[in-house]
C-alpha cells in the first residue's frame, strides 16, 4: 500500500504538475519503475519529449522526498510533472504486480547475469507499461483487483502478529535455536551460475525440498513442514542473527529464481525439471551474501557432491607467472593454474585450486582475457613469445600480470630490465610575453622527453628494457594537451594574459603533488608571493555615528590601491601590477575584503586614499563576519558596537518603576531591545508570537520614555487596527495609569475636539483608518516615537494607509507583529521604509538584493521569539482581552435599547419593586448582550453585521493562517449557527458541537479533532463545558461572557489539561463600552469572593444583587 494519497500528490506538485502528471500514467510513459532493496523508495524512468529518471524516497515522517532529472524540478515551487506521473503510478501499483527487481522477467540471460535490471512484469500484460487497470480484464481479475488491498492487510497483519506472538505461562516459555547447514554449487559451463540449498532443524537437519516455500513461511511467520515428525513454528523456534541475515537476502532473491527457471527452461536440461530445493543466487547479490556465508555454516561444491568441497574465500588468488628464455631470440610465459581456472565472471569469482575467490572487475577482465588465450594457444598452460615481441610484453603486460599474483623472471631476461619510479619533471619558463612548459620522464639515470620522440625509446644503447609507467606518462600528457596550454614543437605553450593566470595559479597547484616542477628566474619574477595578504581595517568613528573602512597593501603604490580594489569589486581573478607580476586575488584576505565590500554594498568610488565611509547602521551587516586568513581587524568601538547586537544578555537598561506588571526575563530583554535600538537611533520590528506580550513590552519603552519625551512636550503615537485601539487604551490604564492616554475615536468632530488637547498626552492612540483621514491633522505634530502595532497593515506601500504612516514625524519607530512577512519580500520592505527609512535602498535595488543579503541586512532590526523557545518560562495558559467596537448600525440599536431598558427599570424598581421585577430585567439585560454579539440574535430580518463578529473573523484569519487550531465558545446557540455560516462560506473546515449534538456524536467529533481534523470546533458555552477533552486545541476564544465565571474555566479546561506540553492562549471578547465590561468588572471583583466563600455554582444571574444590576445597567 502507497503511504499517500492522490489528495497527497496533488499538494506535492501541484494542480497543473498533476494533471500532466496523470496524462502520461494513462498513456504508458511511466517505465521501468523499480522499488528500492529496502522497500523505502521507487526509481523509474518517465518519456515526454526526452526521458527523465525519478526517484522517491519515503522519509522517517512518513513525508515524500522526490527528485527528477527534468529542467523543471529545479526551477518550479512544486515538484514537476514527472515526479506526479510517478507518484500515480506507485498509487496504483498492485503488489501482486512486481516491479523491476527481484521478481522481474527477463528479457536476455546476459542482462540478468550482469545484473542489469529487466522492464517490469505486468500480472496481466507482460509487454505493456505501466498504466491504468486494463478495460479488457476478466470479471475474475477485476474482483481480484477490487479486494487486493484487504489481502494484502491481512497478509501483513497477520505476519507481523506471527512474527511478535508470545504465549506466556508461570514458567515461561523458551523457543528453541533452529540450526542451518547451506551448500552452495557451481553449475553450467558457458555461463556458469550459483545456487544454494540448505538443510535445517534442531536435534537433526532436515532438507528443504522446497526452498521458495520455505523462504515464504519464514516472512510471513508461517508454520513449514519438513516431514511428519518436524514443523517449523515461528512461536516454537528462533533464527540465530547471522542466519537470519542470510535468509533476509534469500527471501529477496526468491522471485529472481521463478524468473530464471522460466528463462533457463528453454535452453537445455535443467528447464524441465528445476530442483526445487535450489534458489538461483543473482550475481549482483552475490557480493552483498559472500560475507554472510562465511559466518555461518555454509559449504561450497562444484561438480557433483563427490568431490571435495570448496573453501569461500574474500581475497584475490595468489597466482604465480614465469617468463623464460627458450633461446634463439624465443621466450615463453608459463600462467600455472590460470589454464585450470574456472571463471565466474558475472560474480567476479575465480575457483582455483580447491578455493572459490573473488575479485575486482579489472582484475577478473584481465584474467578473463589472458585464460581465453593460454587455453587457445598451441601449448597449455604456456603462451609463446617472440624477441620482435619481448620489449612490449615487457612493457606493458608484466606490470599488468603483477596486479593478479607473482610473476618470476629468469636471470637473463631481469638483468635486460631496468626498474625505476617515475619522476615528471616539468621546465617553466616565461620569455617574450609568453609562458612555456617542458616535460621530462625520468626512470633512474634514464631521461625522456616524450614531445621531443614521436616514440620514446624502451631499450637504451646496451640493449636495456625499461618498464615504464605508461598509464601515468599517459595520464600527465592527456591532462596537458586538455588544459589551457597548447603544443609548440617541444614543449607547451600560452600567451594570453587569462590563461598564464591559470596556469601559474590553478594548473601547476594540482600537479604539485605528482609533478617535480621548476621555475626560471624570468618566471619567478611575474608571481607575488602568495602569502603576502591585504590589510583591512573596520572600525567606528565621528561620535560612533560613522564606519570607516580602509584598505592597505604593503609595497603597492597608493595610486595602484584603487585598481586592485576595483578589480576586487569586479570579482577578477587577478590583478597584473606595473612591474608586470601577477597578484592572485583569489586568497582568503582579498576574498574576505570582497565579502565585505558586498556585505556593505559598498562601490570603488566610495573609497578616498583608500578609506570609505558610511553610516554605522550599515555595520550590522558584517556582524556576523568571520576572517579565515586574519587579515581583517575590527577596531574597539566597532566590536563594542557589534557586541550588543550579538549578544543581547548583555543590555542592562533598566525597567522603569512604576509599571504594574511583572515582565517575564524575554520581555525584559525584549524591552531593553526596544531601549538599545532607540539609543542608536534605529528603527525595528518586534516580532513575537501571538500571546507573548508586545503590547506590554512597548509600554516599558514608552513609560521609560515618558520623561525624556515630557521633556519635549512630544507624546508617543500608538497606531493599530480599529478592533484593537481599544485594548491598548486599557492595556495602558491598566500597567501605566500614571500616563495620560488620549484615544482618538469618534466621528470627526469628535476627534477634532480630542487633537486640541494632544499636547497635554503621554500617549496617542488611533487606528489606521482614522490615521489616513486624519493625516493632514498630524501633519506638524512631532512625536517621540511611534509604534504600528499588527503592523502588517502597511505591508503595501503604495497603499493610503502605509503612506500616511510613512508621513508621520517621529524620532524613533516600532513595528509589532507576528507575521512581518506573508507573501512577499516587498512587505518587508514597506514596513522598514516606515520604520527605519534609509536601511534599504529603493524597493527597485530592493528586488534585485539576494533574499540571503536581505535577511543578513534586517537580522539586527528583528527580534521574533516562539512560544516553544520561551516555554518555561509560560504560565500554563496566557489570558487577554480584546474589546472590538460595535459597528454603528449595531451601536444605534444598543444605544436605543439600553435606554428604554434603564427607563424600564427605574419605573419597575419604583412600582413593584426588586424582587418582582428581577426577572423582567435580567431578561432586557439578556437582550443587551446578545446587542454585543449580534444584533440577529433577536431582532428579525436585521440585514447587518457585528463588530465582534467581525472581530472574530479576522483572529481566525490570523490564527489559521499561522497553523494555530481553535476552540470557539458561545453561550448561545443560535450565536454559533451565525459563525458556522460565515465560516464556511469563507472555506473554513470545522465541527459544531450544541446541546442538541447526540452523545456518541460528541466523542467521535472531539476524538476526529484531537487527530488533527479541521481548523476550527464552534461549542456551546454550557453543552461544551464538562465531559469533553480538547487538547487538539491551542486557544481558546470566549465570544461573549457566562455570568458565572467557573462555566468559563471548565471550558478553557477543555482545551487545557495536565500533561499537555503546548501553552493555551485563551481570548475573551468583551464589546467596547457595553454592559459587557461592567460584567466583566463585576466578575473580577467577585472572583475571589467565589472562590473563597461563595458556592461557584450559585454565582450565576441568579447571585446578582439589586445594586449589581443598578450599576450594570447606569441607573
Amino acid at each position: 500500500m502507497p503511504l499517500f494519497t492522490l489528495k497527497d500528490v496533488k499538494s506535492l506538485c501541484g494542480a497543473t504538475s498533476y494533471k500532466r502528471g496523470e496524462d502520461y500514467y494513462r498513456t504508458g510513459k511511466v517505465t521501468r519503475l523499480k522499488r528500492s532493496a529496502d522497500g523505502t523508495g521507487y526509481t523509474a524512468t518517465v518519456k515526454g519529449s526526452k526521458s527523465y529518471r525519478v526517484e522517491i524516497d519515503y522519509i522517517d515522517d512518513g513525508e515524500i522526498e522526490a527528485f527528477c532529472e527534468c529542467p523543471a524540478y529545479y526551477s518550479y515551487e512544486h515538484d514537476c510533472k514527472h515526479i506526479a506521473a510517478v507518484l500515480i503510478a506507485i498509487y496504483h501499483l498492485d503488489d501482486d504486480q512486481p516491479v523491476m527487481g527481484w521478481g522481474a522477467q527477463i528479457r536476455s540471460m546476459e542482462d540478468f547475469l550482469a545484473g542489469r535490471d529487466p522492464m517490469q512484469a505486468n500480472k496481466y500484460d507482460m509487454s505493456r507499461p505501466l498504466t491504468g487497470p486494463s478495460p479488457m480484464l476478466t470479471v475474475a481479475e477485476k474482483e481480484a483487483i477490487k479486494y487486493r488491498h484487504a489481502e494484502q492487510l491481512i497478509d501483513e497483519y497477520r505476519r507481523h502478529s506471527l512474527s511478535h506472538a508470545e504465549f506466556h505461562t508461570d514458567s515461561g516459555l523458551v523457543r528453541e535455536s533452529l540450526n542451518f547447514e547451506y551448500t552452495l554449487r557451481i553449475e553450467g559451463h558457458h555461463m556458469p551460475r550459483i545456487t544454494i540449498e540448505m538443510r535445517a532443524g534442531v536435534k537433526r537437519l532436515y532438507v528443504v525440498q522446497k526452498m521458495e516455500s520455505f523462504l515464504e513461511s519464514i516472512a510471513m511467520g508461517k508454520v513449514y513442514m519438513f516431514t511428519s515428525l518436524f514443523s517449523y513454528d515461528p512461536l516454537k523456534h528462533e533464527i540465530g542473527g547471522k542466519d537470519q541475515a542470510v535468509l533476509d537476502l534469500l527471501i529477496q532473491m526468491k522471485r529472481t529464481a521463478d524468473a530464471y527457471r522460466e528463462y533457463y527452461a528453454g535452453l537445455s536440461q535443467y528447464g524441465a525439471g528445476v530442483n526445487q530445493r535450489a534458489l538461483f543466487i543473482e550475481p549482483r547479490v552475490w557480493s552483498e551474501l559472500l560475507p554472510h556465508l562465511a559466518s555461518v555454516d555454509a559449504r561450497l561444491e562444484a561438480g557433483g557432491g563427490s568431490k571435495p568441497a570448496l573453501e569461500l574465500r574474500q581475497d584475490k588468488p595468489s597466482l604465480k607467472f614465469q617468463l623464460t628464455d627458450q633461446g634463439n631470440n624465443k621466450y615463453q610465459l608459463q600462467v600455472g593454474k590460470v589454464s585450470d581456472a574456472r571463471l565466474l565472471p558475472a560474480y567476479n569469482c575465480v575457483v582455483i585450486g580447491g578455493s572459490l575467490h573473488s575479485m575486482e572487475p579489472q582484475e577478473m577482465q584481465k584474467l578473463s582475457e589472458l585464460r581465453r588465450l593460454v587455453v587457445s594457444s598451441d601449448h597449455k598452460g604456456k603462451l609463446d613469445i617472440s624477441g620482435a615481441q619481448l620489449n612490449n610484453f615487457v612493457q606493458h603486460v608484466i606490470p599488468a600480470l603483477r596486479e593478479l599474483g607473482q610473476v618470476k623472471l629468469d636471470t637473463q631476461i631481469r638483468e635486460r630490465i631496468q626498474e625505476a619510479e617515475l619522476f615528471i619533471q616539468l621546465y617553466m619558463d616565461y620569455a617574450d610575453g609568453h609562458l612555456t612548459a617542458r616535460p621530462v620522464f625520468q626512470y633512474g639515470d634514464v631521461q625522456l622527453h616524450p614531445l621531443e620522440q614521436r616514440e620514446p625509446a624502451s631499450v637504451d644503447e646496451e640493449g636495456r628494457i625499461l618498464i615504464r609507467d605508461t598509464v601515468r606518462e599517459q595520464g600527465f600528457l592527456n591532462f596537458m594537451n586538455d588544459s589551457v596550454m597548447h603544443r609548440d614543437r617541444h614543449v607547451w605553450k600560452c600567451e594570453i594574459e587569462e590563461d598564464m593566470y591559470d596556469v601559474l595559479y590553478h594548473l601547476l597547484p594540482q600537479l604539485e603533488e605528482q609533478v617535480e616542477i621548476y621555475w626560471s628566474q624570468s618566471l619567478k619574477s611575474i608571481v607575488r608571493d602568495r602569502k603576502q595578504q591585504p590589510k583591512v581595517r573596520a572600525d567606528l568613528a565621528g561620535d560612533m555615528n560613522w564606519l570607516e573602512i580602509s584598505f592597505d597593501m604593503d609595497d603597492v603604490e597608493e595610486h595602484e590601491l584603487l585598481h586592485i580594489m576595483q578589480s576586487i569589486v569586479e570579482k577578477k581573478k587577478y590583478y597584473r601590477l606595473r612591474d608586470g607580476s601577477f597578484l592572485s586575488l583569489e586568497e582568503e584576505g582579498y576574498g574576505g575584503f570582497s565579502d565585505i565590500v558586498d556585505r556593505l554594498g559598498l562601490g570603488v568610488t566610495d573609497f578616498r586614499g583608500g578609506v570609505a565611509q558610511l553610516p554605522a547602521v550599515r555595520a550590522l551587516r558584517i556582524a556576523d563576519y568571520k576572517d579565515a586568513s586574519k587579515s581583517t581587524r575590527f577596531g574597539r568601538a566597532l566590536r563594542q558596537f557589534l557586541n550588543q547586537f550579538n549578544d543581547l544578555e548583555q543590555l542592562d537598561y533598566e525597567l522603569p518603576t512604576g509599571i504594574q506588571a511583572q515582565l517575564r526575563d524575554y520581555q525584559v530583554l525584549g524591552f531593553q531591545w526596544l531601549k538599545m535600538l532607540s539609543s542608536y537611533r534605529f528603527g525595528g520590528i518586534l516580532a513575537d508570537d501571538m500571546g507573548l506580550g508586545k503590547t506590554l513590552q512597548s509600554i516599558a519603552y514608552i513609560l521609560s520614555e515618558q520623561q525624556q519625551a515630557q521633556e519635549k512636550k512630544l507624546p508617543i503615537m500608538v497606531v493599530a487596527p480599529s478592533s484593537l485601539i481599544y485594548n491598548w487604551a486599557h492595556e495602558l490604564a491598566r500597567f501605566t495609569p500614571q500616563l495620560r492616554v488620549l484615544l482618538v475615536a469618534g466621528q470627526k468632530e469628535e476627534r477634532s475636539a480630542i487633537w486640541s488637547n494632544m499636547s497635554e498626552a503621554d500617549v496617542v492612540v488611533t487606528s489606521y483608518p482614522l490615521l489616513r483621514r486624519d493625516s493632514e491633522a498630524y501633519s506638524d505634530q512631532l512625536f517621540h516615537a511611534l509604534f504600528l502595532d499588527e503592523a502588517q497593515a502597511i505591508k503595501n506601500a503604495a497603499s493610503q494607509t502605509a503612506q500616511a504612516v510613512a508621513e508621520i514625524k517621529a524620532a524613533h519607530r516600532f513595528a509589532l507583529t507576528g507575521t512581518p512577512i506573508e507573501n512577499s519580500l516587498d512587505e518587508l520592505w514597506s514596513i522598514f521604509n516606515v520604520v527605519f527609512p534609509g536601511l534599504f535602498p529603493n524597493r527597485k535595488s530592493f528586488r534585485d538584493l539576494p533574499a540571503q543579503q536581505i535577511a543578513r541586512i534586517v537580522r539586527p532590526f528583528i527580534l521574533r521569539r516562539l512560544k516553544q523557545e520561551v516555554l518555561s518560562e509560560l504560565p500554563e495558559k496566557i489570558e487577554t482581552v480584546q474589546y472590538p467596537e460595535l459597528v454603528t448600525e449595531q451601536k444605534k440599536l444598543y444605544a436605543a435599547y439600553l435606554t428604554n431598558l434603564q427607563q424600564e427599570t427605574e419605573h419597575d424598581l419604583k412600582s413593584a419593586g426588586f424582587q418582582k421585577s428581577r426577572m423582567k430585567i435580567l431578561a432586557g439585560i439578556t437582550r443587551l448582550r446578545q446587542l454585543c454579539c449580534h444584533p440577529g440574535l433577536f431582532i428579525e430580518g436585521y440585514k447587518g453585521t457585528s463588530g465582534k463578529m467581525q472581530h472574530l473573523l479576522e483572529l481566525v484569519e490570523e490564527f489559521t493562517a499561522s497553523g494555530r487550531r481553535l476552540l470557539i465558545f458561545s453561550q448561545y446557540a443560535s450565536m454559533l449557527q451565525i459563525l458556522k455560516r460565515e465560516l464556511e462560506a469563507a472555506g473554513r473546515t470545522l465541527f459544531y458541537l450544541d446541546g442538541q449534538t447526540p452523545a456518541h456524536e460528541r466523542v467521535e467529533l472531539c476524538q476526529r479533532y484531537n487527530e488533527g481534523e479541521g481548523e476550527l470546533f464552534l461549542i456551546s458555552l454550557k453543552a461544551g463545558g464538562s465531559g469533553l477533552n480538547l487538547t487538539g486545541a491551542d486557544t481558546v476564544i470566549l465570544y461573549d461572557l457566562w455570568w458565572n465565571p467557573a462555566v468559563e474555566e471548565q471550558a478553557v479546561g477543555r482545551a487545557h489539561r495536565m500533561g499537555q506540553k503546548q501553552v493555551v492562549q485563551v481570548i475573551r471578547l468583551v464589546a467596547e463600552g457595553t454592559i459587557e465590561e461592567k460584567i466583566m468588572a463585576l466578575q473580577q471583583r467577585k472572583r475571589d469572593l467565589i472562590g473563597e466563600v461563595i458556592d461557584a455554582e450559585n454565582t450565576g444571574a441568579a447571585a446578582l444583587t439589586e445594586q449589581d444590576i443598578l450599576e450594570l445597567l447606569g441607573v
